[in-house]
């Protein structure tokens, strides 16, 4: 994958602001993987998106009150067009035409018109390129956070943010900033206007004007809140539904299809019952803006004519009219969805920033120490884990030599996954030592530390691509690599006349493997893992859908043929292997209990052999096993 790079900030504040936004140049730091800027509270994350690329913020503005000063202008040369026709003096002594009057009125409001549109314009595209930094900084902040850190956050979590709350967060570039500026600015300028064109008291109609933004920002308010439970429950529904997708075939099994979809409805529901709600304050914010340039038109006029002191012309007539019934009747109607667009905004920008500041673990090796002997590909001190204040793993050592198969064994629940991702650094998981091939981790980048590691899971990763795409892990991959491919699943037993696929290595395998047995998936992954030849590979359960025969295959010719040389961890439960293995840690709530060859720890330690006696009774012995797996043969799934 190629990786993403951040382009420097070519709009930078000027150096009062910049200096308040220091912390915004740690986004562009970094050219690889970008480092977070930080966001210790939400009105950070506020300010990025409102004050990055300050230089078009400050056009817009710009632009929004030449746009309200050519508004104004139009109606000034109306009331001079129309008071030189009936042959009153203008407010200014005019002496041109009434033809030129009417033509500078003209291509005022047309210039306004214009102005206006641009500043849309302009904030959609900063708003466009708002969201692309908002989406890198959850992607970059996605690919660090390690597997312990996200155990209480569903994947529809993620992509709620995605689809909702990176568009809610930049309304206040494509719906604030523009209402914003075009509300504002009439709102200051009109005032002044009336009473220097009609010599009317500014008093009463910024008093006016106060009072309709109070009413509009408390209904605004009140529209925030259904907004806010909008995008709150519609991303409730997304992890629901992400669920279901997922694990359709599961629940389907299950019968658990009819509960699944009512929880769903249910959710929707509470959706609809929200939007009515929404709809309808927003009807009454819409009624009532549209009512106020009715009763502005009257105060105005009573004002125009009791207030004034002289009696006003036709043109003065006019131009009240045009300001109070035409100029601002935009601003008016806006200002309740400025306020309902900001406090959206603020929402999504909250839910974006509880994302991006959560506590990320790190793991946190002390400095290597020791000396290690020629053969030792791995060495492992003191290693403790906590999630969520419980401790997992408690002071776990382990020395690994080269070419040895190492096994880690021990109850459901008791760390052996969580053990191998500490190992590529995928844990906050604390070690006093950790060597790879003599060398500290400490002084490794984390790309450096995983390119020692090959990793197969239990549950492995398809993409929806071709057989030969998946097992070189990448797209468009050309049939050079064939020869290569077709050995690596030849050593992991994936045969391709047996397994009956159709287009061979071209057949196309369906989104998260649906094509797949899990048997098949498991092998795709072997296949992935010694075509990558990493120094160390971890295997966590990979044997668990394969039948013995399969599994025998795959440890003659991969684990003990092609990978002889190999340092290999293997997490399994399959007790038929452990007699096999060079070593053997055996853990027990976090904890190592004892470490040794399969035959001293039968021999000398009470709790594995129990625990061996427990399992083999548990499977019905390996022999069983083997007669009903066996009925399978190695063609364990179909791949249409």
């Amino acid at each position: 994958m190629k990786s993403i790079r951040s382009k420097p900030n070519c709009d930078r504040p000027p150096p009062n602001v910049r200096t308040v936004f220091a912390w915004l140049g740690q986004h562009y730091s970094v050219n690889v993987h970008p480092r977070m800027p930080h966001f210790p509270r939400p009105r950070h994350l506020f300010y990025f998106v409102l004050f990055h690329r300050l230089r078009s913020r400050w056009l817009i503005l710009f632009l929004s009150l030449v746009a309200a000063v050519f508004g104004l202008a139009g109606p000034f040369f109306q009331k001079e067009f129309v008071d030189a026709l009936l042959g009153h003096e203008g407010l200014w002594h005019w002496r041109v035409g009434p033809l030129l009057l009417i033509l500078f009125a003209f291509l005022c409001l047309i210039s306004a018109q214009a102005l206006t549109q641009i500043c849309n314009f302009l904030s959609q595209r900063e708003s466009i390129k708002m969201q692309r930094e908002l989406a890198k900084l959850i992607y970059q902040k996605t690919l660090e956070l390690k597997p312990d850190a996200t155990y209480d956050k569903p994947v529809g979590e993620v992509v709620a943010l995605y689809a909702t709350d990176v568009p809610g967060a930049t309304i206040l570039l494509d719906q604030t900033l523009p209402s914003g500026a075009s509300t504002f600015f009439p709102f200051l300028l009109a005032p002044f206007a009336l009473s220097t064109l009609l010599d009317l008291p500014i008093f009463s109609t910024l008093i006016f004007m106060a009072v309709i933004s109070c009413l509009n920002l408390a209904m605004a308010f009140r529209q925030s809140r259904f907004f806010f439970l909008f995008k709150q429950l519609a991303a409730e529904r997304v992890g629901l539904v992400n669920e279901w997708v997922q694990n359709l075939r599961n629940i389907r099994i299950l019968g658990w299809t009819e509960e699944i979809e009512n929880k769903i409805i249910l959710k929707r529901q509470d959706e609809t019952n929200n939007r009515i709600q929404m709809v309808t304050n927003g009807q009454v914010m819409n009624s009532i803006s549209s009512s106020i340039t009715f009763f502005l038109n009257i105060l105005g006029l009573l004002s125009l004519l009791y207030l004034s002191r002289r009696t006003p012309t036709p043109g003065e007539l006019l131009a009240l009219l045009w300001i109070l019934g035409v100029f601002l009747v935009r601003p008016f109607r806006q200002m309740p969805w400025f306020c309902t667009f900001a406090f959206d905004s603020w929402t999504s920008i909250k839910r974006i920033h509880h994302f991006l500041v959560t506590p990320n673990s790190k793991p946190k090796p002390g400095s290597a120490t020791r000396s290690l002997g020629p053969n030792t590909a791995l060495a492992v001190k003191n290693l403790s884990l906590k999630i969520a204040d419980r401790e997992i793993l408690r002071n776990l050592s382990l020395d690994v030599n080269e070419g040895e198969l190492f096994a880690i064994v021990g109850e459901v629940g008791s760390g052996k996954s969580l053990l191998l991702l500490s190992l590529l650094g995928e844990t906050g998981a604390q070690m006093e030592e950790f060597q790879i091939f003599g060398r500290g981790v400490e002084t490794l980048t984390p790309t450096k530390w995983k390119s020692f590691f090959a990793f197969v899971p239990q549950e492995g990763f398809i993409m929806s691509a071709s057989l030969r795409e998946n097992v070189v892990f990448e797209y468009d991959v050309k049939a050079g690599h064939d020869q290569a491919i077709l050995k690596s699943l030849q050593l992991s037993s994936f045969d391709l006349l047996k397994e009956r696929v159709e287009r061979g290595l071209d057949t196309v395998i369906g989104e998260r493997g649906v094509n797949l047995s899990g048997g098949q998936r498991q092998r795709v992954s072997l296949a992935r893992s010694h075509h990558f030849s990493a120094s160390i590979v971890l295997l966590d359960d990979c044997f668990s859908a394969l039948d013995v025969t399969t599994e025998d295959h795959i440890l003659e010719q991969l684990l003990f043929g092609e990978w002889k040389k190999k340092t290999k961890i293997l997490v399994t439960h399959r007790l038929r292997v452990l007699p096999k293995c060079d070593r053997i840690l055996f853990l027990n709530d976090g904890e190592m209990v004892a470490q040794g060859t399969f035959d001293e720890l039968f021999k000398n330690c009470e709790t594995f052999r129990t625990y061996v006696e427990t399992a083999a009774d548990d499977r019905t012995d390996d022999r069983a096993n083997e007669k009903v797996e066996g009925k399978g043969g190695k063609s364990d799934g179909v791949l249409a």
